[in-house]
């Protein structure tokens, strides 16, 4: 975890210099959310308390890294079997939509400019990045604690518990109950809405307790519209 934070900061500044800031910034949220779309988010919401950057940027680089989720989600699940993937397909390119249309709004909004601090710019942290290490594996242990604490009260508080954390672990799981008979088709889809809604609750409750005021408030509204669409369809049956 650690190095793989310390190289999401080298590859943000190298992307910054060859393709500009906006793109760069971008780019490197999703490929943050393919490594690991919790450790992304909380890098956000902790430089969301920096003087300088845009605030604009950062939550499109959120929303990239959400995406990648999703991408690699769907890829998982596909790649276990075509009858788990025709269950769930059209979640995950609804929940796709929806990322990619607030993607496309914040890159036309104009950054907000801050004042740039003079001396030169640390392409590297690694105070940073050992923090950053060592929340995240409290977290997860947290998670470990609360998964083996619920694990006697159903399949659905279990897969929850695991996918705050572990979304993509989770789903594999989930399908390979399918495939083995242990779920129906119904059971699967509403464990896969479980896991999704997990992932999102996470990284709400990460930004509402670590990310500056200002950063807080817009990026709960555009983590609010993937999260109403799994609510609606966990209670619509």
């Amino acid at each position: 975890m650690f190095f793989a934070l310390s190289a999401l900061q080298v590859v943000g500044k190298a992307f910054s210099i060859w393709i500009g800031r906006k793109a760069g910034v971008i780019l490197t949220g999703f490929l943050g959310g393919l490594l690991s779309s919790t450790a992304t988010t909380v890098t956000l919401a902790k430089e969301s308390h920096e003087p300088v950057g845009s605030q604009t940027l950062r939550l499109a680089a959120l929303q990239s890294a959400i995406l990648a989720m999703l991408v690699q989600a769907a890829v998982l699940i596909r790649a276990g079997g075509i009858a788990a993937f025709e269950l769930v397909g059209l979640h995950f390119a609804i929940l796709s939509l929806i990322t990619l249309s607030l993607i496309g709004l914040l890159w036309r909004r104009k950054p907000q400019s801050h004042p740039v601090i003079a001396g030169t710019e640390r392409i590297l942290d690694i105070r940073s990045s050992l923090k950053l290490t060592v929340f995240i594996v409290l977290i997860l242990s947290a998670s470990k604690l609360v998964q083996e604490w619920a694990g006697s009260q159903g399949l659905m508080i279990l897969t929850f518990v695991i996918s705050l954390f572990e979304v993509h672990g989770s789903l594999i799981s989930t399908s390979q109950l399918l495939a083995a008979g242990k779920v129906d088709g119904f059971q699967y889809e509403r464990l896969v809405e479980a896991s999704l809604m997990a992932s999102y609750v996470s990284k709400f409750a990460l930004v509402a307790t670590i990310s500056s005021s200002g950063f807080r408030k817009k990026a709960l509204m555009t983590l609010a519209p993937g999260m109403l669409f799994i609510l609606l369809h966990l209670t619509s049956r």
